[in-house]
């Protein structure tokens, strides 16, 4: 027996001494980090190192209040001088310099099973923010209609949204909003304050959209830092209800400039009603202009059965708003799910969903899945875009509100990956990638938008390339056109227009010969046309 307990000790020795390897950081080699004692000379370490076999050098002071430096060693050999310098009566403290991990996967444990969040690209957006603030300051609420939550569960408790303007458990309507003691929204199915888990359903879609990242506990929403406003619903009414209440909280906060409020700028909506037309359902379906007028997007689900939305119907899938998304859920090969919906004029794009992994009940974590999972992935990523570090986009969402909506719609439905299985079967043909949106979120970053208008070609002579400044008020592509001078068209093309950047357009005219032409621009029923000249 103590054979057997021996050659067990040593094989697991072995096992773990590989594993205990690849843990250990590894330093840069030739450097080390020095903290000298207050009017302490860095020079005069130097000559005493010359006794030894390594070299010191002196590379840069790092701070000069705290008397910081950078010094330079013989490689291999940073070990053995870090003890010689600590052993000097000059040194404060010394180190060994460790490369930075910078820290875009958290330290959920669980996050290596949220596979859903990598096929987004949500882990390369979180090297630029991990949501939670405006670049103004402006905190960002997601409203969440569904039917369950514990708000106190430990991943997501941070990340529920506070009414400040209430103070809980007084019995009073202290912001006079019809609500009392609504401190954390409102349970439409109990009337009341009180949230139940009526099933884990919306503790799920919570937990994908915002429970807390890197907080070493369970798994990482796509927004690590964002508040979210409970709304317990289960019947038509009752979403209608929540909307309304959804609306006056961003209207007083666009009233008051923030001092009042909430700054939602999505609702989630994982719930539907099947094979219904949203020209049935006029009173719910209007909702989603209303929550646009204010700034608010609604990331929505279409139904877990195979059919075609567009001939059969489905709510909200078949609304026609300006601020509603709506997803189908995709598979990890980017197929499209066995139990979802599709359509090409009603569905707008893909976004995974089966295979999800979040949080669940009280404490719990699990598997989620269906178009209910989908959903959430995509109002997450909203509300994860408006926490971008622009500060054009922040004050255009306070003072432009309902077309900064609409701009972030454009940005995620321009940003998708083209995707074979989504082809003919949504809108873009595409699923969701929210870095790509990031990119065009931040080439946008900048841009005021004025009349339309041609500012400036330049060069005029042209030979090869002419530059096109203009301002457009919106976000529609341009219809370009060059005419000759007896009015034919040589060429048409379309323009996208960036976002907040710069509004310029790059034209070869290599291939024109020397003349005079006239070029159009359209946008919309509205045009210009002006000349340029070709001189080689």
């Amino acid at each position: 027996m103590r054979l057997l307990a021996s050659l067990i000790g040593i094989f697991l020795f072995i096992c773990v001494l590989p594993l205990q390897a690849q843990q250990t950081p590894v330093h840069i080699t030739g450097e080390l980090i020095v903290r000298l004692k207050a009017g302490e000379d860095p020079a005069a370490l130097l000559p005493v190192a010359r006794n030894h076999t390594w070299h010191l050098s002196l590379s840069r002071s790092l701070s000069r209040q705290f008397n910081i430096h950078l010094f330079t060693t013989t490689a291999g050999e940073e070990q053995a001088v870090l003890n010689w310098l600590l052993g000097q009566s000059i040194v404060e403290s010394a180190q060994l310099h460790f490369p930075l991990d910078f820290r875009s996967s958290p330290n959920d444990p669980e996050f290596i099973n949220q596979w859903t969040l990598e096929k987004i690209a949500i882990p390369a957006v979180w090297e630029e923010t991990t949501g939670g603030l405006t670049a103004l300051g402006d905190t960002i609420v997601i409203a969440l209609l569904d039917n369950g939550f514990e708000p106190a569960h430990p991943d997501l408790s941070a990340n529920i949204w506070r009414n400040n303007g209430e103070i809980p458990g007084d019995g009073l309507d202290n912001d006079n909003n019809g609500y009392i003691d609504d401190y954390q929204g409102w349970n439409f199915v109990g009337n009341g304050p009180v949230h139940n888990i009526y099933t884990s359903h919306g503790q799920s879609v919570a937990g994908i959209m915002g429970a807390s990242g890197n907080n070493n506990t369970g798994v990482a929403g796509i927004n690590w830092h964002v508040k979210i406003m409970l709304l317990n619903v289960r019947e038509v009414p009752q979403i209608i209800e929540a909307y309304d209440y959804v609306i006056e909280q961003r209207r007083r906060y666009n009233a008051s400039e923030g001092r009042e409020g909430a700054l939602v700028v999505v609702t989630n909506a994982s719930f539907g009603q099947s094979r219904i037309f949203c020209s049935q359902q006029p009173v719910w379906g209007g909702m989603y202009d209303l929550l646009g007028e204010v700034g608010i997007l609604t990331g929505a689900a279409t139904d877990n059965f195979r059919y075609d939305v567009d001939l059969l119907g489905d709510m909200p899938s078949t609304c026609e708003s300006d601020y509603l998304i709506v997803t189908l859920n995709t598979s990890e090969t980017d197929g499209i799910s066995q139990s979802s919906a599709y359509g090409a004029v009603s569905i707008d794009l893909g976004t995974p969903g089966d295979g999800s992994f979040t949080t669940k009940g009280v404490t719990g974590y699990g598997t989620f899945g269906s178009n209910s999972a989908a959903a959430p992935h995509l109002s997450g990523a909203i509300a994860l875009l408006y926490s971008l570090p622009c500060e054009q986009l922040a004050a255009q969402l306070r003072s432009q509100p309902a077309e900064t909506a609409r701009l972030m719609r454009r940005v995620i439905l321009e940003g998708v990956d083209q995707v074979a299985a989504l082809q003919n079967r949504t809108v873009t043909g595409g699923r969701l990638n929210v870095f790509n949106s990031m990119v065009l979120a931040r080439e946008a970053c900048g841009n005021n938008t004025g009349n339309f208008e041609l500012l400036k070609l330049f060069p005029n002579p042209a030979q090869d390339l002419l530059n096109i400044t203009y301002e457009t008020a919106d976000y529609a592509p341009l219809e370009l056109a060059v005419f000759d001078v007896y009015g034919r068209q040589l060429r048409a093309e379309r323009v996208r227009v960036p976002y907040f950047s710069e509004k310029k357009h790059q034209l070869n005219v290599a291939n024109l010969p020397q003349g005079a032409y006239f070029l159009r621009l359209t946008s919309g029923k509205n045009n210009v046309l002006t000349k340029f000249i070709i001189s080689r």
